[in-house]
């Protein structure tokens, strides 16, 4: 990978250290829905949560370490341009602290090599510098992989708040493993208006007219937010400021119970934040919302295979910018790990007399049934999942493996393994 002096068009929303702002946002946008639409994959009734911009990030890094078809594949698979400077990779790292800076997000992203081979020297040092990214070796080697599984997975439970567990498991490392790069994320942030606890209860929770319903711990809040009604998504969103207002919650709500499936259809290539700014105002709204949290693993090496992300797996796989070797060395696998809460805290908010609040101007959003999420940090997409219930069959997959075909020909949809905690 050659850097050229030429500026990269585009890139991540974010404030860099000499003062530039780069505030297209867009290419981070669409590779979180990307990211989301292919990791939902076989699995879409099971909950799910990834971290589309840490991810991002990570790549970015990789691809300071990569040339040739290596390089090509991850510009397009990331959305970046072909011509990449770089003090624009630099500007991933700047975009990193931007977001995790206020404890919110608690994240680990370490690349572990073969213990036989050894790092260049300017990338090791990039990517501490830029990254807070740690580079080590690592005997992968039965049976000394069970050891080093260990030790992984606490660096990233201590990383994430104790949060991301057992990211990994002994049986993906062995003779032949090169490199693995992991990647943790936990966020858990109180909101700037708090959920009534006392008014928290047990309410139904269904995928559809004939789903099996649970009774689920339901939050409850009347105050302004947010909120817009989307007919082009036949769904409804509302947005939930946290206390540091540079980041919110959008929850995506189908107006059917069973309108899931035509929701997620609806996704690919829109940059979600662009459309719900442009349709949502300050109103007021009655909000029934899940109290949940949802602790997902997944290896991204399926999901990279269908944004066309595939030689960097392959023992063609060319990494000579991270590498000091003499024959192409390739990285075994991308392990992210992403936990997520969400509860009532924050701050306290009075409830209204009944005389203030005019019943027929309120809002109301219920969600009782599967809704799709998003983390903002300013206009960018930090987090993308949905919650939803495991006896609800989606039959979207012939669309989503359409358009990643339009996208990326001759490549097909996976079915993917990953760990999840249900509702």
């Amino acid at each position: 990978m050659e850097f050229s002096n030429k500026q990269l068009v585009v890139t991540v929303f974010t404030k860099l250290s000499h003062g530039t702002e780069f505030n297209d946002t867009a290419p981070n946008n669409l590779f979180a829905v990307d990211l989301y639409c292919a990791v939902v994959g076989l699995k879409a009734d099971q909950n799910v949560v990834v971290s589309p911009a840490v991810v991002q990030t990570s790549m970015a890094l990789t691809y300071y370490g990569a040339k040739g078809q290596t390089a090509t594949e991850l510009i397009k698979g990331l959305r970046l341009d072909s011509n990449v400077t770089e003090e624009m990779i630099r500007s991933f790292g700047e975009f990193q602290k931007n977001f995790t800076h206020d404890n919110y997000i608690h994240l680990s992203n370490q690349i572990y090599i073969n213990d036989n081979l050894e790092f260049r020297g300017k990338f090791k040092e990039f990517a501490q510098q830029n990254f807070d990214s740690n580079i080590e070796k690592a005997d992968f080697h039965p049976p000394y992989n069970v050891r080093t599984t260990e030790r992984i997975n606490k660096a990233v439970e201590k990383k994430t708040n104790g949060k991301v567990t057992d990211i990994l498991e002994s049986r993906q490392l062995d003779n032949r493993t090169e490199a693995i790069i992991v990647i943790g994320v936990s966020f858990s942030a109180p909101w700037q208006k708090a959920f009534r606890a006392d008014r928290t209860t047990k309410r139904d929770f269904s995928a559809g007219k004939y789903s099996q319903v649970y009774k689920v711990d339901t939050m409850w809040s009347l105050n302004n937010y947010k909120y817009g009604e989307f007919s082009d998504l036949d769904a409804t969103a509302v947005e939930l400021p946290y206390q540091n207002v540079d980041y919110s919650m959008i929850v995506i709500l189908p107006n059917s119970s069973s309108g899931w499936r035509s929701l997620i259809k609806s996704l690919p290539g829109k940059n979600l934040v662009t459309l719900l700014n442009a349709g949502m105002k300050s109103q007021e709204v009655e909000i029934y919302l899940p109290k949940f949290s949802v602790s997902f693993g997944v290896n991204l090496q399926e999901p990279f295979s269908e944004l066309g992300i595939k030689t960097m797996f392959r023992d063609d796989g060319d990494f000579d910018n991270m590498y000091l070797m003499f024959t192409t060395h390739h990285i075994n696998s991308v392990i992210h790990k992403t936990y997520i809460e969400v509860t009532e805290d924050g701050t306290p908010q009075s409830l209204k007399p009944d005389h203030q609040s005019n019943s027929s101007q309120i809002k109301k959003f219920d969600a009782n049934h599967p809704f799709v999420f998003a983390i903002k940090h300013k206009e960018s997409i930090i987090l993308m999942g949905h919650i939803a219930n495991n006896h609800y069959v989606y039959n979207w997959l012939v669309h989503c493996r359409k358009y990643v075909n339009q996208r990326r020909p001759n490549v097909g949809l996976n079915v993917l393994n990953f760990q999840y905690d249900n509702l």
